[in-house]
Order: C-alpha cells, then sequence, then structure tokens
C-alpha cells in the first residue's frame, strides 16, 4: 500500500487496551481501495492460517546450519529490544507494572522482549479468533464521502460474522491502600550522574466526568506545561538532577496517571528527595492555589489549542477519532471525546464564583491519595553484557536439549522462512490490491500563495494569504550569517533563553504566563539549509542561515504578540546564569537519551556533515559533535571563572542579529487570510521600525560571514560508536549527484521504491530490522541508507551495497512503475496546516525553489521510466566504491564487523 497509493496516513496505533487500524486519504477512489485492504487484513489476515507471518513479524528461532549458535530473529522481537535499550523505556515499564499490578495495564502491549519467545501461534490465533471481532469493534469514518457507499461497503466485510459476545471490559485497578516504593536498573556506559527517580500516582478508580477531564488536562499544564510550571520549575531549580521526567496528568487510558520525576540524579539516595519535593510543592499549592495570571495563562493556551485544533501533518479526522475512542471503548459517548464548549464555559465560570477547582483536584487525586509509587532506576555499566550473556546461554541451553532431528527441523524452517521472504508475491495476489492508475493524480503542482514585498532598510516582508479561521501566524527571521561559525553552536542554548531566561521587565514565570496569556504561543529555532540551483545540485559550500521567532495569535493579539517578541529580542536576560546551567543540563540528557533512542537521525546528520556546509554546521549545532560542545559550555556556565566569557558570547550573539539593516538581515512572514494581512498592516509597519531602531544592535556588525571559508571540514570516514544498546542504526552512502549536475525527480521515485520494496524485504523482512529506508536530497545530491533498530550491522551494509545491482539489472512491468510514481506523488501532497504552509513556501523562497521547479521535479516523476531505474543503479554502483559508513549501535556488532574498518569513537 505504501508503494501505491495517495495515502496520507497509513498505520496502526498499539494501546495498553485498544489496537487502531486507521487510513486516511484525499483520493476517494484511493480512501475506499485503502479501507478495503484494512478490512481485510484486521478480520481476514493471512497471520492466523500462515505460522511464517508471526515467525517474520514476531519472532522464531534462527539457524542457516545444523553447527551454528541458535539465535532469535522477529521485527517487532528486535524492536522491542530497541526500545529497552533506552533507560527512559525501561523506567516507564517499571512505572506502569508497579502502578498496575492487577488489570492489563501493568502488561506491556508493546511485547517484552523476554517474554515474547514465549508466545505460540496457536495462543496467537486464539487471541486474534476471540477479539478481532466486529462484535469488538470500534468504525470510524471522517470525511465527505457518501454515507451510503461507506455503509455498503462495511456490510460486504462485517455482513460475513454471527454476533459473539466478546467481553473487553478493562477492569479498574484498585487504590493502593498505602505508597509503595520499587527500584530497578538499566544499561549505562557511566555511572556517574546517570539515577533517575519519579513520583507516580494513579488518581481515580471510577469513571470521571468530561469538565473534570478538562480540569485536570488544565492543571497539568499549570503544573507542568512549559519551563516556568511550578512543579516543573520547582524540580529544575532544585538542582537535584539534569533534566525532568515526565509530563504530570495523562488520561490516555481508562484510568488517568500522573507522573513526574528527574534524571541525571547523584544517586539512589536522591530519589527520596525528589518525592519529597514533589509532595512539598503540591501540599504547598493544595493549601495556597495558583496565582491568577498562572491559571488565566494555562486556561488561554488549552482553550487555544482546543479551537485551533492543529494537527500539523496529521489529517484532522485521525485526531478526533483518537479523541473519541478514550471515551467511546469505555462506554462513553465518544462525541464527549470532540466537544469542549459548555466543559469550558462551566469551569471558567466554578472559577470565577471562586471555587478552588484545581486545589481541590490536587488534595483528593495526589495528596490524599495512597495509589502512590516511587521508582528510583540505577545505572548499571554491567548489565548490557550481561543480558547478552544470559541470553547466549538460555539459546545454547535450548539447542543443546534438542534431539538431532529438532535441530535440522529448525535449519529447515529457516531456509524456507527465507525462502518465502525472498520470492516475490505471486501475480494473482498481487492483481486482488486495488490500485491507482496516473489519470487519477493531479499532474499540477499545488501552489502556496506568496507575495514579496521590499520593506524599510533591507527588510523583506512575505505575506501568505490562507484560511486560518482568524489566526495569524508570525514567523521573523534574522540572518545568522552575521555570526562568525564558532559562535554557531551558542545558538540552541541562546534561542532558549530568549524564551526562558525572563526579560528585564518580567522575570521567567511573568514572561511564560505573558506569552500563554496572550498568544497561543511563541518560540525560537533556527533553520539552515544549503542554497538551490534549479534542476542542478547547489553547491555544497552555498549555504544560508536564520534564527526564527515563531509566534501565533488571534486577530485582536497581534499588537501584543509583536510587543513580546520585540521584548525577548532585545531584553531577554541572557546573564540568567542558573536557567543557562539548566538548559545545558536538560540539553545533554536529552541528546544522551536521543543518540541511543533515535540513532539513525544521528548517523545520517554525520553522514551529511562530511559532504555540504549547511550539513557540517547542523551537525556542531545538534549533532553528535554538539553533544560535547553542550558539555564544554556547562562546564565553563558552572564555573565563576569562565561564565563571564561565555555570557559575553551570548550577548554578542544577540547584538550582531539585532543588526537589522540590510538585504534580508531582517524577515518578516506572516500568514493569515487576507482581511487580517490588511488590517494588521499598519501594526507591522511600527513594529518594522522598532526593530531597526533598536538599541541592542551593533551598528558596525554590517558584515556577513562566509561559513565555507570558516567552516573545517572533515573527510568522510567510516565511524562508529559504540552505546549502550541491544540494536543498531546503520548509517550508509554519499555523494551521488555532483554540484552541478542535473538530477531527475525520477530519483525520488526510485529511492521510494527501494525503501518500500528491496530495502522492506531485505533490511527489515529477512533482516529483522524495525525499519530500513534510503533517501535523496535534490539540493545536495547526497543518499543515504539508514536502518533502525536493526539487530544486524555487516549484513546490512552488505544489503545497502547490493542494492546497487538490483536496480541496475532490475525489469520493471509498467503496473510496477505506475505504482511507484503513484506512491511518490502521494508523499508530495501530503496535507500541511496553514502555518506549515506559510513557513514552508518562506523556506522555498529563502533557498531558491521556485514553483517551476517543483512543477518540473513533479513532471519528471510522473515521467520516470525503466531506465531511470537502471541508470540510477549504475550510479549507486559507483558510490559502493567511496560510500562510507556510519553505525551507532552495540559494541558486540562492531566487533562482529569484520568486513568494515571503522573509526571508533565515544560519544556518550
Amino acid at each position: 500500500l505504501m508503494k501505491s497509493s495517495l495515502n496520507t496516513f497509513l498505520n496502526a496505533f498499539t494501546y495498553p487496551d485498544r489496537t487502531c487500524y486507521p487510513v486516511a486519504s484525499q483520493n476517494l477512489k484511493d480512501f475506499y481501495n485503502l479501507v478495503n485492504v484494512y478490512l481485510d487484513a484486521v478480520f481476514f489476515p493471512r497471520a492466523v492460517t500462515d505460522p511464517q507471518v508471526m515467525a517474520q513479524e514476531g519472532w522464531h528461532y534462527e539457524l542457516d546450519k545444523e553447527d551454528d549458535p541458535l539465535t532469535r530473529k522477529g521485527v517487532v522481537f528486535n524492536e522491542m529490544k530497541g526500545v529497552y535499550s533506552q533507560p527512559d523505556n525501561i523506567m516507564g515499564k517499571v512505572e506502569m507494572e508497579a502502578l498496575f499490578p492487577d488489570n492489563t495495564y501493568g502488561v506491556d502491549s508493546g511485547g517484552d522482549p523476554q517474554v515474547i519467545p514465549s508466545l505460540t501461534f496457536e495462543q496467537f490465533k486464539s487471541f486474534h479468533q476471540a477479539n478481532y471481532h466486529p462484535s469488538n469493534a470500534r468504525v470510524y469514518f471522517y470525511g465527505d464521502d457518501p454515507v451510503k457507499e461507506r455503509l455498503d461497503l462495511l456490510d460486504s466485510y462485517l455482513s460475513e460474522f454471527e454476533e459473539n459476545k466478546v467481553d473487553t471490559t478493562v477492569g479498574w485497578q484498585p487504590l493502593l491502600k498505602e505508597p509503595r516504593k520499587i527500584s530497578g536498573k538499566f544499561p549505562s556506559n557511566s555511572e556517574e550522574g546517570k539515577y533517575m527517580a519519579s513520583v507516580n500516582w494513579v488518581v481515580h478508580d471510577s469513571p470521571l466526568k468530561s469538565e473534570d477531564k478538562l480540569a485536570i488536562s488544565i492543571l497539568s499544564h499549570l503544573l507542568m506545561g512549559t519551563s516556568a510550571s511550578v512543579l516543573r520549575k520547582a524540580l529544575t531549580d532544585s538542582g537535584l538532577g539534569e533534566q525532568v521526567l515526565g509530563g504530570g496528568f495523562d488520561d490516555t487510558l481508562q484510568q488517568t496517571v500522573f507522573n513526574v520525576g528527574l534524571k541525571g540524579l547523584k544517586g539512589d539516595e536522591d530519589a527520596e528527595k525528589v518525592e519529597n519535593l514533589v509532595i512539598d510543592i503540591l501540599s504547598k499549592l493544595k493549601d495556597e492555589g495558583f496565582p491568577e495570571k498562572a491559571v488565566a495563562a494555562s486556561i488561554n493556551t488549552i482553550e487555544f489549542r482546543l479551537r485551533e485544533f492543529n494537527t500539523g501533518g496529521f489529517p484532522k479526522g485521525l485526531m478526533l477519532m483518537l479523541g473519541a475512542l478514550e471515551e467511546w471503548i469505555y462506554g462513553g459517548d465518544p462525541l464527549n471525546g470532540m466537544r469542549f464548549e459548555k466543559d469550558l464555559a462551566s469551569l471558567k465560570q466554578r472559577l470565577k464564583d471562586g471555587e478552588p477547582v484545581f486545589q481541590n483536584i490536587i488534595k483528593s487525586m495526589l495528596i490524599d491519595n495512597t495509589h502512590r509509587v516511587t521508582v528510583s532506576m540505577a545505572p548499571d555499566t554491567q548489565l548490557e553484557a550481561k543480558d547478552q550473556e544470559e541470553e547466549r546461554k538460555e539459546l545454547d541451553g535450548i539447542k543443546s536439549s534438542m534431539s538431532a532431528d529438532d535441530v535440522k527441523k529448525i535449519v529447515e524452517e529457516t531456509k524456507l522462512l527465507k525462502e518465502a521472504q525472498a520470492a516475490e508475491d505471486p501475480p494473482e495476489a498481487v492483481a486482488t490490491m486495488p490500485t491507482l492508475s496516473l489519470s487519477d493524480l493531479d499532474k499540477k503542482q499545488r501552489d502556496i500563495p506568496i507575495k514579496v514585498e521590499d520593506h524599510k532598510e533591507g527588510t523583506k516582508l512575505v505575506t501568505h494569504a490562507l484560511s486560518t479561521s482568524g489566526i495569524m501566524y508570525l514567523d521573523m527571521a534574522l540572518n545568522l550569517q552575521a555570526l562568525p561559525m564558532e559562535d554557531l553552536p551558542l545558538i540552541p542554548l541562546f534561542e532558549r533563553l530568549l524564551t526562558e531566561a525572563g526579560t528585564q521587565g518580567k522575570d521567567a514565570v511573568a514572561l511564560s504566563q505573558y506569552i500563554g496569556t496572550h498568544t497561543g504561543g511563541l518560540g525560537v529555532s533556527h533553520f539552515i539549509s544549503q542554497k538551490a540551483n534549479g534542476a542542478a545540485v547547489g553547491d555544497p559550500s552555498s549555504v544560508l542561515g536564520y534564527l526564527t521567532l515563531r509566534a501565533k495569535c488571534v486577530s485582536e493579539k497581534v499588537d501584543t504578540m509583536l510587543d513580546i517578541a520585540e521584548e525577548v529580542l532585545t531584553t531577554a536576560k541572557l546573564d540568567n546564569r542558573q536557567r543557562a546551567i539548566e538548559i545545558l543540563k536538560e540539553t545533554k540528557a536529552g541528546l544522551e537519551a536521543a543518540i541511543v533512542g533515535s540513532g539513525h537521525r544521528y548517523a545520517a546528520g554525520r553522514l551529511s556533515s562530511r559532504f555540504t556546509v549547511a550539513d557540517h554546521i547542523g551537525e556542531k549545532m545538534g549533532g553528535l559533535d554538539y553533544l560535547a560542545t553542550v558539555k564544554e559550555m556547562l562546564e565553563q556556565a558552572e564555573n565563576d571563572d569562565t561564565w563571564p566569557a561565555l555570557q559575553k558570547r551570548l550577548e554578542g550573539i544577540r547584538s550582531a542579529l539585532l543588526c537589522t539593516k540590510g538585504d534580508k538581515r531582517m524577515i518578516i512572514n506572516l500568514t493569515a487570510d487576507q482581511e487580517l494581512l490588511d488590517s494588521s498592516r499598519s501594526q507591522i509597519d511600527k513594529f518594522v521600525d522598532r526593530m531597526h531602531g533598536n538599541s541592542i544592535g551593533d551598528a558596525s556588525a554590517t558584515k556577513l560571514h562566509d561559513w565555507a571559508e570558516e567552516a573545517k571540514m572533515e573527510a568522510a570516514e567510516n565511524e562508529g560508536f559504540p552505546v549502550p544498546t541491544q540494536v543498531n542504526y546503520v548509517g550508509f552512502g554519499g555523494q551521488l549527484f555532483k554540484s552541478g549536475e542535473e538530477m531527475s525527480g525520477s530519483a525520488q521515485v526510485i529511492s521510494k521504491f527501494l525503501s518500500t520494496g528491496f530495502l522492506w524485504d531485505q533490511v527489515r523482512v529477512i533482516g529483522g530490522a524495525y525499519g530500513g529506508f534510503c533517501g535523496i536530497d535534490p539540493v545536495s545530491g547526497l543518499f543515504r541508507f539508514l536502518s533502525y533498530r536493526d539487530p544486524n550491522l555487516q549484513g546490512t551494509v552488505d544489503n545497502y551495497k547490493a542494492a546497487a545491482d538490483f536496480l541496475a539489472n532490475i525489469e520493471l512491468t509498467q503496473e510496477e512503475l505506475e505504482k511507484a510514481v503513484i506512491g511518490t506523488i502521494g508523499d508530495i501532497d501530503s496535507p500541511t496546516s496553514p502555518d506549515q504552509k506559510g513557513f514552508t513556501s518562506l523556506t522555498r523562497w529563502l533557498v531558491g525553489r521556485e514553483h517551476a521547479d517543483l512543477q518540473r521535479r513533479r513532471d519528471q516523476i510522473l515521467g520516470t521510466t525503466v531506465n531511470d531505474f537502471k541508470e540510477f543503479g549504475k550510479r549507486l554502483q559507483q558510490l559502493n566504491t567511496e560510500a562510507k559508513a556510519v553505525v551507532i549501535g552495540s559494541g558486540q556488532a562492531f566487533e562482529e564487523a569484520k568486513d568494515i574498518n571503522f573509526n571508533l569513537k565515544n560519544v556518550l
């Protein structure tokens, strides 16, 4: 389906008490194709008649030869090994087991890799028979398709069943009579400052009203929603740890839980300090309540979120469904999960009348609630090796207990499974899959309206007239080339200080509340990119970068939003040393967790950083190199002697950026209804004048730096980064198209085809990785293979190399070619929200990707030929001779990868 659909969503969600199988498309024919296949797959799957499906996707023993060591493979088995290589996930499992000892929530719905191998095919089949039945299903449609047609389609599947009394009621977890303390361990390469602790509650044991749920969501924001929220701030300010854990209340399941804690503690003894601090803060809030301004800010933030309903790239109907299910599957009204007006009005009135709504919740659900579990987690530098040794001993024991015939049977089953995995689907099976034709596709590239005006002093005003329901979206961009490259790694810290350190007129808490009260949110980030070169690959040394302040508000708050933007840019307290230290600690802890859990992203960035200046900068500002820089900055900030120099550099960054006069030094990007764009023009003009007249900008900082000259680029090499994990993230690639070469849009079709075909089969299906994919960058010409939660290393690189010959010798039918084209167009035409459209249009304009370039790419995609595949394969054959691997994985995997000469480096 991924190969040949225009789907805007195609996946599944596994919860502890439900599984959702949603599909979405903007093309009605495609939508019904997807619905047909999903209904067939859910109710009549091959998985319950063919044990090889569970063997592949779940788990199986693997033996290629009788003398080989016995191993286990399986896509989900390996996925969950990856999940439980991450300390946060190990802690989450311990928390849920302790909070829910008596119902299904204490069991891991994703699968515990130590328990998965106990699942038999018969158990799997009987579970499906009992639960995957229309009597246990909820069916949800959203859209303007004909009602009778959708019901007829459903009836064609559901009418084959008789009613079946299925009791899947989730039992209520009785509340504990007294608090408990639980401890656990997680694998780590260091024990210093790595401990974690959390305090957790189940907050009720009977159904909540929808108004109570709304009140809890607002209270959660009051406690934890921003860096200035009272409980989050108290934990951060305590200095006990590096990063706050948990987000407060979570009402996704039948029983709402509350979870909060800290990671980066110095020792186990700090767990009690964390528990005492949490309870002390909550007790004080129970007695004293919250300041009115804090309540107003949180209510406005949640209300703005509900009214805007900005789902980003997710279909709105999908998000409504997920909300409906939170009531529906527990016997409630699904529409209650979508409505909020009545509850919001009632809650506001109760607060206006003086009812201590939030204090009462804290008292009854937290302070007086004995169903509390405090979890402490300790790092163990021997645990990874111990687990591997125990698994090896277990498998050796299993094999030694087998008869010769048993061993032969597993060898034969391994052989048959691999043959099945490598085999092409029979033509008659492929023919049963409904598909579109090229005539169903829109030949024209979708356009985003854009108007670019020259404003005063070189400033550009960029506007996008789009329907935004009365919301103004602002993107204010300041040219980062005002800075030398050596200052760029400070930018992520600078960005957070702007909004989290307070200003001259407001401390951090007051600023956060003011932003929450008057806007829908305000944040600062950055954008770095190589410049485009029409149909040709761009110059790798050609780069641009902007600091972007992004905010949104309703029409009557435009003035206030602009005032806040000016205030944070010009008066933010960059001398707030405590907040700088806290941010750097949080960043360090976050990076360490992300490198282990999302290593493919860091491998990709590292690969690319050797080829273009833009990617080199990206590595310095957010990649593996950045972690070392963060550690250095943290040392500087904590040292009385070196903090002043760091602060001076931060002040220098602001002075240089606020020299706003000059061509494209400052860009104002606005997305709103045309009427709102027109009515707010005078406010924007005044704001631009004020920014040009600010007293902070260094008038002498008119020079724009040439980062290409300043960059110290390093040659590509095979790099390995051993981390405590049971899986690997394998990157491989290089420069497929050189600067100035024309690259056809067909390259995207071929990349998609490889990802959903060859790599899916070789890396995921046969190799057992949870993901294997590739991608081509049309601006840089870089091509990268990547794998995700992969049990292999050497074998995966071998598969990447084999893709070249596969393409060079490929024979495609016209139908297969058309499917590949259709799937690629589906990716290009995915839905986006108005603010996404406005920002995408801005970045395209900045890098020089014009609508004509995008239309040319679309035409080339639609005109892709089999010969394009073969020529691409020949390019990959050449790339194989010079491509490099970057791998984040287990130490054991590097020891076994004998054919690749890795330069091994420590990163954590």
